[in-house]
């Protein structure tokens, strides 16, 4: 299996895409340690997963519930091989009618507990010289609509952050650690009531989890390219980036 021995920290674990994410990467024969705010629905999620996950109730944005979490990653394994941080809120409030408190909130989830994640795994990626990080993004951000202020502008920090982040590490150094974006579509989740399944979200996740050692990073990967054949979709993409031509 492609992720045999592997661990797998995902965050938002305990429905939507997340959930989807847990049973795909379990079924990979990772090792998945989920972080979500309600026991009942994380035990749900486990329960699909053929006993290769383990879980820890808690929010993202609050360092104590992500030290534990990173803690249960480290019990019984040599370390994090795979984030995703995937746990996101989205606030469907008009600006002026919600409150700053709700709006600040979403940024904790959104962005710092992103960055919280991405600080407690980086130092044991970088010491193995190997880890990858996919950080979920979002179309939102591209195209605000109404009443998702929050959400919209907190999506465009993840970009930057992704991209931030590869800066400080020496791809010559650390070629076998990787950080990117992906935007996986759009899904019927508690937070949209349009879109595909959430399990469609897992081939693109294991895509990314699995690009090569000098393979891209930084970068965002899309949907639609990831499975596009008439394009030549990902793989021309990267041909090009592993020869070390124009990104984009």
């Amino acid at each position: 299996m492609l992720f045999e021995g592997k661990t797998v920290v995902i965050t938002g674990a305990g429905s939507g895409v997340g959930r989807s994410l847990a049973i795909g990467f379990s079924g990979d024969g990772a090792r998945v340690i989920g972080l979500g705010r309600t026991r009942e629905t994380l035990e749900e999620t486990a329960s699909h997963c053929d006993g290769r996950m383990r879980f820890v109730a808690g929010d993202v944005s609050q360092e104590a519930d992500v030290d534990r979490l990173f803690e249960e990653a480290a019990r019984e394994t040599d370390g994090v091989d795979i984030l995703v941080n995937n746990a996101a809120v989205y606030p469907k409030e008009a600006f002026l009618e919600g409150s700053h408190a709700d709006w600040v909130a979403a940024f904790a989830t959104n962005v710092f507990g992103m960055a919280l994640c991405c600080r407690k795994a980086l130092p044991g990626m970088l010491d193995r010289g190997h880890g990858r990080i996919i950080n979920m993004g979002s179309f939102a951000w591209k195209g605000p609509i109404a009443c998702a202020s929050a959400y919209s502008s907190s999506k465009a920090a993840v970009s930057v952050l992704t991209k931030s982040l590869v800066t400080e590490i020496d791809p010559g150094r650390y070629p076998d650690v990787l950080i990117n974006e992906l935007l996986a579509g759009q899904f019927k989740t508690a937070m949209s009531d349009v879109g595909e399944h959430p399990d469609a979200a897992y081939p693109h996740a294991r895509t990314v989890a699995s690009l090569p050692a000098g393979g891209p990073t930084g970068e965002i990967f899309l949907h639609s390219e990831i499975f596009s054949e008439e394009s030549g979709g990902l793989r021309a993409r990267l041909r090009r980036l592993l020869k070390g031509g124009p990104r984009g």
